[in-house]
């Protein structure tokens, strides 16, 4: 059974990704939310519920940072959206890929992972799945989620790239252990 108020990591459903804990953030979720809440000057009173149209310039925001590479400053807003939705697949892969910019790994991969429950075909979340388990030294679980990329990739047309990104680093993979 899954204990998300203590962070038990996500049953081994996910593979090498769920190990590392789908649910288990670097905080407890409410409490990063007022800290992101806070540092965008909103009511510290506020409780997590935003109106549509503000969740919708808020997003816009994100958007326009994580296109200029201001993953630090994103980051917050992302946090904010994120736990506002938290069954929206897109807040996650935006949060995801702020932390991932900004080297936390393993909280990315766990981000990535929500994403991967609310959308399991999805070969892009795969492929940063592995990205972050291949920056976390753990090689044999990101050739799995590489290959699984892969394969899911190449059951829709529209992920060919993802495919080669895909294979290029299991190609990676190889080479560093031929030791070229």
């Amino acid at each position: 059974m899954l204990d998300i108020d203590r962070g038990a990591p996500f049953p081994d459903a996910l593979g090498p990704a769920g190990r590392l804990g789908a649910f288990a953030g670097p905080a407890d979720p409410l409490v990063q939310w007022h800290e992101a809440a806070r540092s965008l000057g909103l009511d510290e009173a506020a409780q997590p519920l935003l109106g549509d149209e503000a969740k919708a310039g808020l997003a816009t925001q994100l958007r326009a940072l994580m296109e200029a590479g201001e993953y630090a400053a994103a980051r917050e807003l992302a946090w904010l959206l994120a736990f506002e939705d938290p069954w929206d697949r897109d807040r996650a892969l935006d949060l995801a890929l702020c932390l991932q910019h900004q080297g936390d790994l393993a909280s990315a991969c766990r981000f990535y992972s929500t994403a991967l429950l609310l959308d399991p075909t999805d070969a892009y979340c795969l492929y940063r799945i592995g990205e972050c388990l291949q920056g976390l030294g753990e090689r044999e679980d990101a050739r799995a989620v590489y290959l699984a990329a892969v394969d899911q990739a190449r059951a829709d047309p529209a992920c060919a790239e993802v495919a080669q990104h895909a294979e290029r680093r299991l190609d990676e993979l190889q080479d560093r252990e031929v030791g070229r």
